[in-house]
């Protein structure tokens, strides 16, 4: 009768057992990520809301936010004349987020603040199922205040997803080396499937490093079943790479936008030579977008981008380096030193096929970066999840050595580290450079005499501590993925003058087309979507553009733009001094406004009829 009568037992979580974490893992483990987790969350989403979003992106994702047809054909503008000239993959969670809260600047960001807080926390998931919490958490704080990392998640750039990808492939790697189950290595290639959605030929980049792991990490017995399960990876990364570009391409072109960055409406053009092949070459530019800047007449393309003329500064001084190079040397060292030690344990030991997966990562990316011609400071953050790796492996190495050349090996690593640190913080405040000297002689000091416990983690905060204070100024100046820390001021007029000043502007004209009597069909027509960006934003409206993000799309023709004129559909036209048909028929045919001198870089002619 009491059994009858008994009331059913209320299943809880046990909140204290899930801040323990696993059995296997200390109790202060779990409560030090979740606080590496906040802090990253800090950095990323601080003044968010005061943040500039990448215009061209945050354009595209409004209009794809409109409706489902311009969500799955990944069009950048309302109507869909044309589409993006990258793939939507991440575009796509930003338009989600714009059309679940509205075109709030926020809502652009917003979902690079969330992945950049899960790849930390995935990152200490892959490095701890080959090389134990201590190095995983190290890895996490890495990866957490890493200068741009900071920089690429306070902003709407697809690198954002694509790293997170990328880090979730590397777990799923780790766990079939693990398990030896397949089904991890077809979660593998699911996830590089994904991340090429998002960045296309990129996310192929550490296929190799994962091969080389999985293949090192197996015993001949095991090579059996290893090698299937990594032709089922290959397929399925493949197949779903290529998913939605064939799906597309299979359907008709008059029902979906033209493909930018291609001349005859390929995405497979778009993909593997326009963001490709094409990116390789020294001579790669961005045509009629690269819009001068006020004052000094420079392309703003010149002022954040790392051209061809100095490889150095794509990683290791300049832009480069301070975006992502303060640690990477330090990494190498890792890297060696860890090589070294492997020769000494059996081929199929974890550790080393730790090496093999957070080493083919770096040498991969350190030798791509440095042989393109032209580099864009946030590609720079995918190479933070191998460096936060390498250094936590190699801390945990330190520790648990007792070996005095180990030591002294340590020591001199971490005082080059603070030294280069200094040097790449020159255009820092002078008190935060002399406090990094201060606070590194009194650390590295300090480490010498202490115990290999606290001597691992004093050394650390000296490595540290330069990187952080660059991070750390990200923040403090309101900085975004076209940032560097410490820029110099032409460098921030571009991304915190003129990209910010195009959303007033827009916002402005906008107001004063909308009073223009017989206001007709597209008030304003633009050379290039780069020009049309702002206005979309801003105002959710249709704008017609010409050339696509470049200008050299081959959309509208000639004929189609007097058409449209012709008839009277476009009021104001915005172009610039660039050589192109379109431009001169406009010229020709549309009246300039006057009070606009020589040099300027957008100009603007009335095409209305009176």
């Amino acid at each position: 009768m009491a059994g009858a009568l008994a009331l059913p037992v209320r299943n809880e979580i046990d909140w204290s057992r899930w801040l323990r974490g696993p059995a296997d893992q200390p109790r202060w483990v779990r409560p030090a990520l979740l606080a590496v987790a906040a802090l990253a969350a800090v950095l990323y989403a601080w003044g968010i809301g005061a943040q500039t979003p990448h215009l061209y992106y945050s354009a595209a994702a409004r209009s794809m936010s409109m409706s489902w047809h311009n969500f799955f054909y990944a069009a950048f503008d309302p109507a869909a004349t044309i589409s993006i000239d990258k793939l939507p993959g991440a575009i796509w969670i930003q338009a989600l987020s714009v059309r679940i809260f509205g075109p709030h600047l926020w809502a652009y960001l917003l979902p690079q603040v969330i992945e950049g807080v899960l790849t930390v926390l995935v990152l200490y998931r892959a490095v701890r199922r080959l090389s134990g919490h201590y190095a995983a958490l190290v890895a996490a704080v890495v990866a957490a205040v890493a200068p741009g990392t900071v920089a690429l998640n306070r902003g709407n750039i697809s690198d954002t997803l694509l790293v997170l990808l990328l880090v979730l492939a590397a777990d799923q790697a780790a766990a079939a080396i693990v398990s030896g189950r397949t089904r991890n290595l077809l979660y593998c290639g699911l996830c590089i499937g994904l991340a090429f959605q998002a960045k296309m030929v990129q996310a192929w980049l550490i296929v190799p490093a994962l091969v080389a792991a999985v293949l090192f990490a197996a015993s001949r017995g095991e090579l059996r079943q290893r090698l299937p399960g990594l032709v089922w990876f290959g397929a399925i990364a493949a197949a779903v790479s290529l998913s939605w570009m064939s799906l597309v391409s299979l359907l008709p072109a008059a029902h979906r936008p033209y493909v930018d960055g291609s001349s005859d409406n390929s995405l497979f053009e778009q993909v593997f030579v326009y963001n490709g092949a094409s990116r390789t070459n020294d001579g790669f530019g961005i045509g009629a977008a690269n819009f001068t800047t006020a004052g000094n007449q420079t392309g703003y393309r010149a002022e954040l981008v790392l051209g061809p003329d100095n490889r150095f500064d794509h990683l290791f001084g300049g832009g480069g380096g301070r975006e992502a190079g303060w640690l990477i040397p330090l990494a190498l060292l890792c890297l060696v030193a860890l090589a070294w030690a492997a020769r000494r344990r059996p081929r199929t030991d974890r550790e080393t096929a730790a090496v093999v997966l957070w080493g083919g990562w770096l040498l991969i990316h350190v030798a791509v970066f440095l042989v393109i011609g032209t580099v864009n400071p946030y590609y720079l953050a995918v190479l933070t999840p191998a460096v936060a790796a390498l250094i936590g492996m190699g801390a945990k190495a330190f520790r648990a050595s007792a070996d005095r050349r180990v030591r002294a090996l340590g020591l001199i690593g971490v005082a080059a580290t603070a030294a280069y640190g200094w040097w790449l913080s020159a255009a820092a405040p002078g008190w935060v450079r002399a406090g990094l000297v201060i606070t590194s002689v009194l650390i590295i000091a300090a480490a010498i005499r202490a115990r290999a416990a606290l001597a691992t983690a004093l050394l650390l905060v000296a490595a540290l501590a330069a990187p952080t204070a660059a991070a750390v100024s990200v923040v403090v100046d309101g900085y975004g993925p076209l940032d560097t820390p410490y820029e110099s001021a032409q460098a921030r007029q571009v991304t915190q003058g003129f990209m910010a000043s195009s959303i007033g502007s827009a916002e402005q004209l906008n107001r004063d087309l909308a009073k223009t009597p017989g206001r007709p069909r597209y008030p304003l027509l633009t050379f290039t979507t780069a020009l049309a960006s702002p206005f979309i934003l801003v105002g959710g409206e249709q704008v017609p553009s010409i050339g696509g993000f470049t200008g050299a799309s081959p959309v509208p023709t000639t004929e189609q733009v007097a058409r449209m004129i012709d008839s009277g559909e476009v009021g104001l036209a915005l172009i610039t001094p660039a050589k192109d048909d379109r431009l001169t028929w406009i010229r020709q045919h549309c009246r300039e406004l006057p009070g606009q001198g020589d040099g300027k870089a957008v100009l603007a002619y009335s095409c209305a009829h009176h």
